[in-house]
């Protein structure tokens, strides 16, 4: 398995999160929104391995770059860090309420990154 595989599943994870959230905020059910943050919390932990991979993965094509270069990359990117900044405020402050905003958020910048024609995930491998 590679890092897009991984990476593509993650979506997903998002996307059912964002699912819990919204239902908790919805229908007022503690337990969801503690479902939601357990998920965002496995979901963000693939996406680190998935992240790693990447990199690692640019070695061994000895193009050698942190997985910061491209579109595909920058969105990647840009949903683990509002995920783990998302994960440390709801662990400071407690409120949920949030994650039913922020993990839409990481769900649709990965699905656009993962799905669109017009994004190469596989540009750091044919560009350095």
């Amino acid at each position: 398995m590679n890092s897009s595989n991984i990476l593509s599943v993650i979506t997903f994870v998002y996307g059912f999160a964002a699912f819990l959230y919204i239902a908790s905020w919805v229908f007022k059910k503690q337990i969801l929104g503690k479902l939601g943050s357990i998920v965002t919390i496995a979901g963000l932990c693939a996406h680190t391995v998935g992240i790693i991979m990447r990199w690692i993965e640019s070695y061994a094509l000895d193009i050698g770059h942190a997985p910061f270069s491209n579109m595909y990359e920058s969105l990647i990117f840009f949903s683990w860090v509002i995920c783990l900044s998302y994960i440390i405020i709801e662990k400071k402050y407690g409120n949920r309420i949030v994650g039913a905003f922020v993990t839409p958020l990481a769900f649709l910048s990965m699905a656009y990154a993962s799905l669109s024609p017009i994004i190469d995930d596989l540009a750091c491998s044919t560009h350095p």
